[in-house]
Parts: C-alpha cells; structure tokens; sequence
C-alpha cells in the first residue's frame, strides 16, 4: 500500500507538471522553466530515500511540505485546466497553498479538548462519572523546537481534571533520544490512578535510518525504562485493577496489533489473564484494526481506547481520507454494546494538521 501511494504520487505529479509545462510555463522566462521542475525532482528523490532506508525526519517533512505546497496544487490546477478553467484551476492551486500554509505554521499547534461519554449497563456503580483522558500519538520528536507545546499539552490535561490518564502509543517518531528532553515535563501529568501507557508501532524504533538488528532491541528497552521512570504504567500485554470502595475496574494493555506493515505483538490472552469474567475492561490498543480483527464480536470488552490514524492530519466536516484506510479512524463508535473510541492524535509525526486538530479526549463513564 505505501509503495503504491508513493509510484501513485510520483506518476500524478509528472503528468501534471507535463501538462502545465506543455500548456502554459514552456513560454514563460528560462529560470522559470527550470524552477516548475524543481519540486517533483526533489519529492522523487525524497521517495527514492524513503523507500530505500536512508530518510530522516526532517526530510520527511520536507517532503511533506512540498507535497502540500506544490505537487497537489498542481494536481488540481491541471485538472481543471484540462476540462477547460484555467483560471478556477490556478485560484484553487492560491487556495490550497494558502490552507496548507495554516495547517504547517497553525493548524498542528492548535490543541482542542473534545468531551465524550461511555454508558454501560455493566460498569460498577461507584465509577459511574469516572473521567478519562485520552491522549495519544505525541510523537515528541516533532516538538524539538516547539518545546513549549508539550508543557502546554501536560497543563491542559491536568486541568481537565482526570481520575485516570491513558496514552495510547507513539511516544516518538524513530529514537529514544526525543523522549529524553521531555521526561521531568510528562512526569507531571498526574491523576488519583495515575498514567496508564501502551506502545505504538513507533515506539518499537524500527523507522529512520538503517539500523543493526539488535539497536531498536536496545531503543525500546530505553524507551520502557523512560516511561516507568516517569511514574508512568507501561503495560506490555498486562493489566492493572482499579480499586473504587468495594467496585473495581481493568485497564488492559496490549502491544501493538496492526495490519502489515505494522507489527503484531498483542496477546490478549495473556494480558487478560487472571481477570474475572464479570470485571468491567477497558483495553489500551493502539491501532483502531485491531478492535474489528480481535475485540469485537470476540470478547466481553465493553471499551476500547486506540489512536494511530492521526485523521491523516486533515478533516473536512466529518471525512478524512483515513476513512480509506479504516473503518474506524476517529471519535466513538459503538456496536453490539461495545464501544471504540479513536483519538486522532494528540500530536503530530509532521508538523501539520488542517480540521483535524491535535486533541486531548476527555472519556467521562456512565452507569
């Protein structure tokens, strides 16, 4: 799928800077012949690293950015002068670049608080009000020169006033190393249950540059022990019971389970084990496909708490072009008493972000 995508946006982008090129910029001035060429050759040579191991972050953004800011503009600008309105094609190609503009320098900064609610008939009676908040995708790596936003992401949940704190993976892009400037800061998230995290595919430190078989072995050892030494509750396919009175609760925590390329390490089996049937559960998964491939329909989990999608960082009412990837990829979603709820990232693998905003999710239960 993500070789596809990317031949898919390689092919797209030469046909319509062809067209352009035959149609309108083949009279402009020699230097602006050579510049309309420069975006494609650098998004190609982009990939070609991408694909053979040698990218690292900043030119992933940069690829990104170009993407945004020239290829799909282009797209668009083509297009419609094919059908015959160049003038609607180059003010749409204004108007894309003028929202992705927002998106890079506004839109991934802008940090929302969304509030929902679980109703069970199963839930105990004493955590009936018991609030949650979800966060999830933080992607620190993201944050080196915006350290200020991650101080601002810790007040702002703090003062939502949770009874728990969940993560639900993708702490970092590709390294340990990006935790390690924010760990006395995450270490002040608190709540009367404390942190509860998980892994994500991230997490697992098998992106960037080529690697030898044992140093993401050695990463995610550092990045576990980073987050315990936060006071944090890393479940790795385990459990911890919530004690309320008399009631109690079970937040299970799985590694991550996603469709390939994307490891699968869950053991649901052994995370559950011990636990009572009666006991109201709430699993930590980090990856929306495994709800439908592994949860649903299978056991007697009422809720279930993942991330990973990001929305692919753009939303327009309520679509996203995740919707092409997952059946869920957003918000709560409830079937046969069980409930999915998708936080679409509370930060951000690349620096931009357009309607789907990064986002803290206040999850308060109800009996």
């Amino acid at each position: 799928m993500i070789l596809t995508t990317l031949i898919s946006i390689c092919l797209l982008s030469l046909v319509a800077d062809i067209y352009l090129w035959y149609r309108t910029v083949r009279q402009w001035p020699t230097l602006w012949c050579y510049l309309h060429w420069i975006p494609l050759c650098i998004v190609t040579a982009l990939i070609v690293m991408m694909l053979t191991g040698t990218i690292f972050q900043w030119t992933f953004s940069l690829g990104i950015y170009l993407f945004l800011l020239a290829c799909l503009p282009r797209w668009f600008h083509a297009l419609l002068a094919l059908v015959r309105m160049p003038r609607a094609g180059l003010a749409v190609r204004i108007m894309l670049v003028g929202v992705s503009i927002y998106g890079i320098t506004f839109g991934w900064k802008r940090l929302v608080i969304r509030e929902t609610e679980v109703v069970s008939h199963t839930l105990p009676p004493s955590f009936h009000g018991f609030r949650i908040a979800h966060i999830s995708d933080l992607h620190l790596g993201t944050y080196s020169s915006q350290p200020e936003m991650v101080d601002k992401i810790v007040e702002m949940v703090n003062a939502s006033s949770p009874d728990l704190i969940v993560f639900t993976g993708d702490i970092v892009n590709t390294s340990p190393q990006e935790l390690r400037p924010f760990t006395e800061t995450l270490s002040r998230l608190k709540a009367p249950y404390g942190v509860i995290s998980i892994m994500g595919n991230h997490d697992y430190c098998t992106y960037g540059p080529k690697k030898s078989p044992s140093k993401p072995l050695a990463m995610q050892d550092e990045i576990i022990a980073m987050q315990r030494q936060m006071g944090w509750n890393l479940l790795m396919n385990g459990h911890a019971v919530l004690h309320n009175a008399t009631d109690s609760i079970a937040v299970i925590g799985v590694e991550n389970d996603g469709n390939p390329p994307f490891p699968a390490r869950a053991d649901l089996g052994k995370a559950t084990s011990g636990l009572r049937t009666e006991c109201y559960k709430i699993l930590l998964t980090h990856d929306p496909s495994h709800w439908r491939r592994a949860v649903l329909h299978h056991t007697d989990i009422p809720l279930t708490l993942s991330g990973h999608t990001h929305a692919m960082h753009l939303r327009i009412g309520g679509w996203s072009p995740s919707a092409l990837l997952f059946s869920e990829w957003g918000g709560l979603y409830k079937e046969n008493n069980q409930y999915l709820h998708v936080n679409t990232g509370t930060g951000s693998n690349i620096p931009f972000r357009l309607g789907a905003w990064p986002e803290i999710t206040v999850i308060t239960l109800s009996k």
